[in-house]
């Protein structure tokens, strides 16, 4: 009897422990069932965020491959178009009066509004606060010559949050693809050093030159036209620099640095200077000091002032790089875009051209008006 009662509770116990496993086992299954739906939730809600995400940048992006702003069509009201060089010198005026006159010449209801830093030094700073203050008045477009466009790119793309086309003017190369700015207009900064090197190369044959260098303020406009310049005269042993210093792009700097030049180096014989406004001021030195006969200067800009000193026999050579007519085709570039609503070409350059006493009366004085 006892054996068979233990049999009994035996077996009870044994239903017993099946029975709590299954109820275990069940409860383990529907918490996973649980988490595996709570971490389907999850990575759909994710791929949801995501895809928003991706759509949302993909509106972002302009509907060609070349402008972050499409061209458009503005013919029942003035234009107005907002230029920022990055300072104002004798090569600027130059563009400025190609603009305007492009204007008066094709009858274009363009309003143009110049504006430029007040110093030399603080450029980008200042530019950055004028592409503001011209993004806030509503400009219809931007023609802006800068630095560094990387510096300014925080600004381009707030031109272009804002629909406002930018057009950049005498910069260096740049990236194409690029979609902030419409068209980059001007010459090829490199090319147009490297065009007056060779004319240095050949000019001098093997005559032995002792060089200075009188650059602008640092930046990538300067380091092209120097750089082009350096090819220019690569490989010639009898050309040498022995003295490279920074004249601030400005015809007085241009006389001090000359003048410490000529103390340091009393037997250079000759100076170049990537824009003619420091080269004139190298040439008040040279007068005082009675040594026109021994050092020839060499501009870049094709300046008023550095054509006189050519015609007078002060300055050897210079470099027309089109500042005048870079004005004309900035507002060709605005209109097609921004009145005829057309694409522009990305890349627009004018030719260079050297000058010295044996051309200099070919050059095509519209460019001083």
């Amino acid at each position: 009897m006892k054996r068979r009662l233990a049999l009994l509770l035996a077996a009870a116990t044994t239903i017993s422990l099946m029975g709590c496993a299954t109820s275990n086992q069940k409860a383990a299954e529907t918490t996973t069932a649980a988490q595996t739906q709570e971490a389907k939730a999850e990575t759909e809600k994710a791929e949801t965020t995501e895809e928003a995400k991706t759509a949302e940048s993909e509106k972002a992006e302009p509907e060609t491959g070349g402008y972050a702003v499409q061209p458009r069509s503005i013919k029942d009201r003035t234009l107005k178009v907002g230029l920022i060089p990055v300072t104002m010198n004798t090569a600027y005026t130059m563009t400025i009066n190609g603009a305007k006159k492009q204007i008066e010449d094709k009858g274009l209801d363009i309003e143009l509004l110049v504006q430029a830093p007040a110093s030399n030094t603080s450029t980008i700073t200042e530019q950055g606060n004028i592409m503001e203050s011209m993004i806030q008045q509503g400009v219809d477009a931007i023609a802006l010559a800068t630095e560094s466009d990387n510096s300014m790119l925080p600004y381009l793309r707030a031109a272009a949050e804002a629909d406002i086309p930018v057009f950049l003017f005498n910069m260096t190369e740049l990236d194409k693809d690029n979609i902030y700015y419409v068209s980059s207009i001007g010459y090829d900064q490199y090319n147009a050093g490297l065009e007056i090197g060779k004319y240095v190369a050949e000019h001098y044959g093997d005559k032995e030159v002792k060089l200075a260098i009188l650059e602008g303020y640092a930046g990538i406009v300067n380091t092209m036209r120097i750089d082009g310049f350096k090819a220019g005269i690569q490989g010639k042993d009898n050309i040498q620099i022995v003295a490279s210093q920074t004249a601030d792009w400005t015809r007085e700097k241009g006389q001090s640095v000359t003048e410490s030049i000529l103390t340091s180096n009393p037997d250079i014989n000759l100076i170049f200077g990537d824009y003619d406004e420091m080269v004139l001021g190298g040439l008040v030195s040279i007068k005082e000091r009675g040594l026109l006969d021994q050092i020839d200067t060499i501009g870049y800009g094709c300046t008023k002032d550095g054509v006189a000193a050519i015609e007078n026999n002060e300055m050897t050579a210079t470099i027309d790089v089109g500042e005048y007519g870079t004005g004309i085709d900035i507002i060709d570039a605005v209109n097609d875009f921004c009145i005829e609503g057309k694409s522009v070409e990305k890349v627009i350059n004018r030719p260079s051209k050297v000058y010295d006493k044996n051309n200099i009366g070919e050059l095509d004085r519209v460019i001083f008006e």
